[in-house]
């Protein structure tokens, strides 16, 4: 079996801004981060002419069990392409003097942050044959308290799963909930969905697909189309939808964000390469938070807002629709500062510390980074 080291290209910036603090095989798309997608369909590899050459994956392929053929049929001296994209070559492998080999069959790559929410129906249902087997999931047997629209054998849960009295509603797709997940009192839930492992919708919580919420998150109020990383709580009342919410973000109660313009016309987001407003394409597109940013109560966002890692929004009304990360913004005097690192951090520690985890040393340096570059207006 080969060993698999992910790699990240020039293109990963239109990722922005998901991938400046775990990189981008952090990144979840579906039901798991890159790294984990690639570590569970390892098995399927088997036995290797050259097992023990070190293979090097471009970090933005979203793998299927052709993409192990096309491994298995890489020789050293080659590289695996599509288009002008490198997916693959042997480690120590100059690129230039590589062959290059034709992908026989199309692969999915990321290439961009809306992706990751505008894509999530197709991929949950690819999904669905590896969740059956990773996280053991059983069809919800019979109950008096919780409603099933649609097809019960669509209703996948785990064991350790709690569901108390709720409405799943799976004619559009399936609804999978991971191991220790709770589904509290009131919640409905349309599918496609899934609720991974020990996340949490609160009472009352709405939630449409294509939605992934990500190991340990606390969800509630109205929810569609949102694409939660881990470890962040949008737990109140507040609509959000068609978005991508990173790790540890915390979103106040009666937060909005808006998805859809007045005018039905295509939304103009900030874009990371061009440093300016472009269109999206999209007719629906609401926010883009990254990694350990926080917003207060009542905060609203307009349509195709990006907000950079470890920023904070505070007081009444709208931000810029692009805040650089470490931006510690009030919305209601439109005024901005540099948030200090060492009370960031002091923070993160905090928030972390209640699940009893801590920053590693890359993300510390990450985000060091981050603060650096802000500063100094770079």
């Amino acid at each position: 079996m080969p060993t698999i080291q992910l790699f990240e290209d020039g293109r990963c910036i239109q990722l922005h801004p998901f991938h400046l603090i775990d990189g981008v095989e952090g990144v979840r798309f579906g039901a798991f981060t890159q790294h984990e997608r690639w570590h569970l369909l390892l098995p399927l590899f088997g036995e290797m002419d050259h097992s023990s050459a070190a293979l090097q994956v471009n970090a933005r392929w979203v793998p299927s069990e052709s993409s192990i053929d096309l491994l298995r049929a890489l020789q050293p001296g080659q590289q695996l392409v599509q288009g002008d994209d490198v997916l693959a070559l042997f480690e120590n492998q100059p690129p230039s003097s590589a062959v290059s080999v034709e992908a026989s069959t199309p692969q999915q790559l990321l290439h961009n942050a809306n992706e990751l929410f505008g894509l999530l129906e197709e991929q949950i249902s690819k999904d669905v044959h590896l969740l059956r087997s990773e996280w053991s999931l059983e069809p919800f047997g019979p109950s008096s308290s919780t409603a099933i629209f649609g097809p019960s054998a669509s209703f996948l849960v785990h064991p350790s799963a709690v569901i108390k009295a709720a409405t799943v509603d799976v004619e559009h797709g399936p609804v999978i909930v991971g191991p220790g997940a709770v589904i509290e009192a009131g919640a409905h839930l349309k599918g496609p969905l899934v609720v991974c492992e020990g996340a949490t919708v609160r009472m009352a919580g709405r939630i449409s697909g294509a939605t992934v919420i990500g190991p340990h998150c606390k969800v509630g109020g109205e929810v569609s189309n949102v694409n939660f990383q881990g470890w962040a709580n949008k737990a109140h009342d507040g609509f959000l939808g068609n978005s991508v919410i990173g790790r540890w973000c915390n979103l106040g109660a009666g937060t909005e964000s808006s998805n859809l313009k007045n005018t039905y016309g295509e939304v103009r987001q900030w874009d990371a390469q061009s440093q300016r407003l472009q269109g999206t394409g999209l007719q629906f597109c609401g926010l883009l938070m990254g990694d350990h940013s926080k917003c207060g109560i009542g905060t609203t966002f307009n349509t195709g807002t990006v907000v950079d890692p470890a920023s904070a929004i505070f007081d009444a009304g709208f931000p810029p629709k692009h805040l650089p990360a470490f931006s510690w913004y009030n919305a209601r005097s439109a005024t901005m500062e540099v948030q200090d690192l060492s009370r960031m951090l002091a923070t993160a520690d905090k928030v972390m510390a209640r699940r009893g985890l801590s920053l590693t040393q890359t993300q510390r340096d990450r985000l060091s980074q981050l603060h650096a570059a802000r500063a100094t207006g770079n």
